[in-house]
């Protein structure tokens, strides 16, 4: 029911932004479909440890993560929040929607937990199934707020601002949209001059008239306009700085998740593979 009710969304998202738009349709939504594991050379992170991962290990573990179902669940989400939400501003960091973006993280902090009440009675009544159901929703509501927040060093010019500050990338500080302090750091850089991306399919729009583009901001990648900027002072584009904080920020989002809820820990196992800025929305658009 909940998987029907987003695309409802999204189509009367959809359908509003095409109305109130004069530039030009909204790009079609990305498929639902998620790449397989082994083709994205995700991110291997283990959750809450004190060492790193060679390369062989690091593949070993990938390998025996590609069946993980719940591992599959977050890396579903990850991607069709650009399908499911392609139009809501909350979901993406867009349109400068600060406070609706770190609310919409906390709200789905909150599912989550409801979500582990229902796995942990299940746990109690030996309902294997339940568990598993319950378990499975929590990762997937874990994985939609991992999109959001990856988007914020994504989608605005956190990068811009902070970069030339620093004389290394781990001297950036991390903001963390979930926790009370990381929201009201955001609005402090607000303040600051922190702006999003507009999207002008996207809903609400909440930027300054004739502010900078989506496409023109997004370092989601290497090849955009903004992810290829060089910080000379670091030697780096803002895309591997941007990725380089998205990750950060995803294993610190994880560990805090693996804390307040043991049981996703234990259903899963301390290791996670996950993809790093996943936006395929149409970055070739204004």
């Amino acid at each position: 029911m909940r998987r029907k009710t987003m695309v409802v969304v999204a189509a009367l998202a959809a359908a509003f932004a095409a109305a109130t738009s004069a530039e030009a349709p909204a790009p079609p939504a990305p498929p639902a479909s998620v790449p397989d594991i082994t083709t994205t050379n995700p991110a291997i992170l283990c959750v809450d440890c004190d060492h790193q991962f060679d390369i062989p290990i690091h593949n070993k573990i990938l390998n025996g993560l590609v069946s993980n179902p719940y591992i599959g669940e977050l890396r579903k989400a990850l991607y069709t929040q650009d399908t499911y939400h392609q139009f809501q501003s909350k979901a993406h960091f867009d349109n400068c929607d600060f406070e609706g973006a770190t609310t919409y993280i906390s709200e789905l902090f909150d599912e989550t937990g409801r979500y582990v009440e229902v796995a942990t009675k299940a746990k109690a009544a030996g309902n294997t199934p339940a568990l598993k159901k319950a378990v499975l929703s929590a990762f997937f509501s874990l994985g939609q707020a991992l999109h959001a927040t990856q988007d914020f060093y994504a989608h605005t010019n956190y990068v811009e601002l902070q970069a030339p500050k620093v004389k290394k990338v781990t001297d950036i500080e991390l903001v963390f949209p979930w926790r009370a302090e990381g929201r009201a750091r955001i609005k402090e850089l607000q303040g600051a001059g922190m702006i999003s991306g507009f999207v002008f399919w996207g809903v609400p729009q909440k930027c300054p008239s004739g502010s900078i583009s989506h496409a023109n901001l997004a370092k989601d990648s290497a090849n955009t306009k903004s992810g290829k900027a060089i910080v000379t002072s670091l030697n780096l584009s803002q895309y591997r700085i941007a990725v380089y904080l998205a990750r950060e920020a995803s294993l610190e989002l994880l560990t805090d998740a693996f804390k307040r809820w043991p049981l996703l820990k234990e259903v899963n196992g301390e290791s996670v593979a996950i993809e790093v800025l996943v936006d395929r929305r149409g970055l070739d658009k204004p």
